[in-house]
């Protein structure tokens, strides 16, 4: 009976102790990712506080699994190919449908400005999100609407992440397709404007679409530096005493860039 209850009261130690090693064994992960490259055995043990035979075990560990890899050459160590399918797996969990919503109701509810997300989708962009509580707005956006790329700050940004021959094979569509007015010369405009955008990273938008509004757009990325979205803000431009529209830049500016970051991408690099 004794041996029993000596064994119940081992079980927590020992799980303890395993609890211990997994701490320990992450430590030393998130201190090589934090150093950007390859770190040795000594270094890790300094930067962590741990003895050296014990992140000599740990490295050794995670070797074996694929979370670190080590530098024949120069014995050092550097992150795996199965940490990075951890992180990839994380980001690709980070749906735009969870990060935009907060990030654009914050704008909504903080300058009396309407927000909206939308996806480009063969000449259109498509509205996914909309959030219009300012009581001056005339016009109302449903998710799933659909508006020409060509005629909205959120169009025009996501047709600057093409490349010049997309964009006139797209306003060529026009022309064919919606508009028989859209000459050559609108194009032109257009492509103008595009310039602008790529330059300027966002899209000021007045009469556009909607008659009445101003609007600012700008893009998107996901944590491949892709553009897959562009978020907009806008106010009708009858409305006295509203934000002005350096200030909606900034705010639109600082929306996309959180909701990116949380999508993974890394802006500093774009």
């Amino acid at each position: 009976m004794n041996q029993i209850n000596k064994k119940k009261e081992s079980a927590p130690a020992d799980a303890t102790s395993g609890s211990q090693v997994l701490t320990k064994g992450l430590r030393v992960l998130t201190q090589i990712a934090h150093a950007g490259g390859e770190v040795g055995v000594r270094e890790l043990a300094r930067d962590t506080g741990m003895p050296v035979t014990v992140v000599h075990r740990l490295v050794r560990s995670l070797v074996e699994q694929n979370y670190l890899e080590k530098n024949q050459e120069t014995g050092k160590y550097r992150i795996g190919f199965q940490a990075f399918e951890v992180g990839r797996t994380y980001l690709r969990s980070a749906r735009i449908e969870t990060c935009a919503p907060p990030v654009l109701r914050n704008i909504v509810e903080a300058h009396n400005l309407n927000a909206f997300l939308g996806v480009m989708r063969d000449l259109s962009v498509v509205y996914l999100i909309a959030i219009q509580e300012y009581g001056h707005y005339d016009i109302r956006i449903a998710p799933g609407s659909e508006v020409p790329l060509a005629t909205t700050a959120m169009g025009k940004v996501l047709l600057a992440d093409l490349s010049d021959d997309e964009i006139m094979h797209k306003l060529a569509q026009y022309s064919e397709k919606r508009f028989s007015a859209f000459e050559l010369s609108a194009r032109d405009d257009i492509m103008a404007e595009i310039y602008r955008i790529r330059k300027q990273g966002y899209a000021v938008s007045e009469d556009g679409s909607f008659r009445g509004t101003i609007s600012v757009a700008a893009p998107v990325y996901n944590f491949t530096g892709r553009v897959i979205a562009a978020i907009s803000v806008g106010r009708p431009t009858r409305v006295q005493h509203g934000l002005e529209v350096e200030a909606m830049v900034e705010s639109v500016m600082r929306a996309a860039e959180s909701i990116s970051s949380c999508l993974g991408a890394r802006l500093g690099g774009m």
